[in-house]
């Protein structure tokens, strides 16, 4: 019989690649990180240099049936989520998994579904939801400082980095699709999206989704593999002004409200531009880590994350929808 270890964490990590390795840094730094698996032999030296002496495993399955263990972190390509994401629930441990949770909304029901039946907490790594900018963000808008919100976009576009297993919707447009279902309290009520593949025939590099939701708010996100410099932008435009999340500016300009003005003189629009204000936010911790104490804080105090089964399944259902549309092109 599997031992299920509470009000402890004491996690094993799946994947130690490109971004594997951040994982492990920060699960290690908070003191809860006691094995790593990769297929990879090389990189056990760097784990060696990193951790110190982290348990190095081969064999994922190794983790899987370690009693000591209560909880896996998932870092590998989409493709392989749900296949160890069912096998870690069925080895009764708590599971965070990087986005997206896996590549087809069926699977996600079945994994939500078998993580609430053997009472486990199941976490998609959905980053920005943590970000103190986004967060600062949320706080603003709901106090009143832009007005109802009527429109967002979300632009996140980059040169690379290309994959094979699945496109660039859902590599790049998680992250965007979170934040927006997170600002906008209405049913999404319609979806388009557009894109193309100029690369591979068979992956989309470049998308653009248009979201419609009750109350007429809209919403588009633009993502691609296939553009000139790195652009991280989130917009929200209300009734009274605008804030921008750009997240590859430095610090200090990540976070602006535009106080702009339109007024109409008769049938002509007048509008008053104004410089755009900086609203600090604490960035004393970096995101990944603070979503990293989330899942820890989940397993030990029951505080349920951002990012939990369920907010995945959202996310899941417009990316569903926008493959959809986007086989058309």
């Amino acid at each position: 019989m599997i031992k299920i270890i509470k009000k402890r964490a004491n996690i094993g990590l799946i994947g130690c690649g490109y971004w594997g390795k951040n994982l492990m840094r920060n699960f290690h730094d908070l003191g809860v990180l006691k094995a790593v698996s990769d297929k990879d032999h090389f990189v056990k030296k760097k784990i060696k240099d990193l951790t110190g002496n982290i348990d190095f495993i081969t064999d994922y399955k190794k983790i899987l049936k370690d009693d000591d263990i209560n909880a896996v972190v998932i870092a590998t390509p989409a493709k392989t989520h749900y296949k160890l994401v069912k096998e870690a629930l069925h080895f009764r441990k708590h599971v965070f998994v990087e986005k997206p949770l896996c590549l087809n909304l069926e699977d996600g029901k079945k994994l939500v579904e078998l993580s609430k039946k053997n009472n486990l907490k199941l976490m998609i790594g959905h980053l920005l939801l943590y970000h103190p900018a986004f967060i600062k963000m949320k706080q603003k808008i709901e106090k009143g400082l832009i007005g109802k919100i009527r429109y967002i976009y979300s632009n996140r576009l980059a040169l690379g980095k290309l994959r094979k297993e699945e496109d660039v919707l859902w590599s790049f447009a998680p992250h965007d699709i979170s934040m927006i279902l997170n600002l906008i309290n209405e049913k999404l009520i319609d979806l388009d999206a557009f894109g193309g593949s100029y690369i591979k025939s068979s992956v989309k590099d470049t998308s653009l989704t248009v979201l419609k939701f009750r109350n007429n708010i809209k919403a588009h996100i633009f993502v691609s593999w296939l553009h000139p410099y790195k652009d991280q932008r989130l917009v929200v435009v209300g009734e009274k002004g605008m804030i921008v999340f750009a997240d590859v500016a430095d610090n200090g300009n990540k976070l602006l409200h535009y106080n702009h003005k339109v007024k109409w003189d008769g049938e002509i629009p007048l509008i008053s531009k104004a410089e755009g204000k900086k609203i600090p936010f604490d960035l004393a911790e970096e995101p990944l880590k603070v979503e990293c104490k989330s899942f820890i804080n989940w397993i030990v105090n029951d505080d349920r994350p951002l990012s939990d089964g369920e907010e995945g399944l959202k996310v899941l259902r417009v990316l569903e929808n926008a493959k959809l549309k986007l086989s058309k092109w």
